[in-house]
């Protein structure tokens, strides 16, 4: 079965599209791998095991693909938006997705996922012309106790996500899992822009005086027998802050 996979490194410890290629070149499929970042590690273990790369002009390479030339497309931690016309040129796809959709479509769902309390999970869906929207194959929760911090969603979320892939395709591509239509409809598309927002909080602007006298409020009642007290959820936390000098700002305007 000629099978095309669309890839990209990660920042995780779980590598998904590595793992990902080194269980499917056990399945004797016939593979071609689009390398969208040119990731090293990606691209030595594809040349070692002899599978055909494509990692330099890409979108000709879409182009030139002919209708149902490869049987499945397989979008493994790809990041291009992929249109319906170059969907369409193939049978089957999937993508794997770091949330439990329809909850937080787009960018950035392990801190959309905190921040609008959303339910946390993975999920195998079938791509159409929406921003991860279509069906779905597979889908799978876990659960947090509050108070969460988004690496820990992270962590857990590329973990689940290569586990519920490698033990399952086999049985997507052989047709035994059906399509499930979400329970839930046009869910709201999260975008990075959102995150870059609330990613940086000027104490010094006299706008954010409630902010800053939270703060220096933490920071002084920060003691072994004493500590500022928070009130979330009906339950109350001690709150410890811990500031470190930045090396630099996340993002540029």
């Amino acid at each position: 079965m000629k099978i095309l996979i669309i890839c990209a490194g990660d920042r995780s410890n779980y590598s998904i599209a590595l793992s990902a290629l080194k269980y499917l070149d056990k399945t004797n499929d016939n593979l071609t791998v689009c390398v969208l970042d040119k990731n090293k590690d990606l691209i030595r273990f594809l040349k070692k095991r002899k599978i055909k790369i494509i990692d330099q002009n890409i979108d000709n390479f879409f182009k030139s693909i002919k209708k149902d030339e490869f049987k499945w497309l397989l979008n493994i931690w790809g990041y291009k938006i992929l249109k319906k016309e170059f969907l369409n040129k193939f049978e089957n796809n999937l993508n794997l997705h770091p949330s439990y959709l329809p909850f937080n479509r787009g960018r950035d769902p392990y801190y959309f996922s905190i921040l609008n309390g959303t339910p946390f999970g993975v999920c195998i869906h079938r791509m159409d012309h929406t921003i991860d929207g279509g069906k779905y194959f597979l889908r799978e929760k876990f659960s947090l106790k509050f108070p969460v911090k988004a690496k820990d969603v992270f962590n857990i979320s590329f973990k689940n996500i290569r586990e519920l892939f490698i033990k399952n395709w086999v049985k997507i591509r052989n047709n035994k899992i059906k399509l499930k239509k979400f329970d839930k409809k046009n869910t709201k598309i999260n975008k990075r822009k959102e995150l870059i927002k609330n990613n940086f909080l000027d104490l010094d602007n006299i706008k954010n005086k409630k902010e800053r006298t939270f703060i220096l409020n933490c920071l002084a009642q920060d003691f072994d027998f004493l500590k500022i007290q928070l009130k979330i959820f009906n339950k109350i936390y001690d709150c410890e802050m811990n500031l470190n000098r930045a090396k630099k700002k996340n993002w540029k305007k």
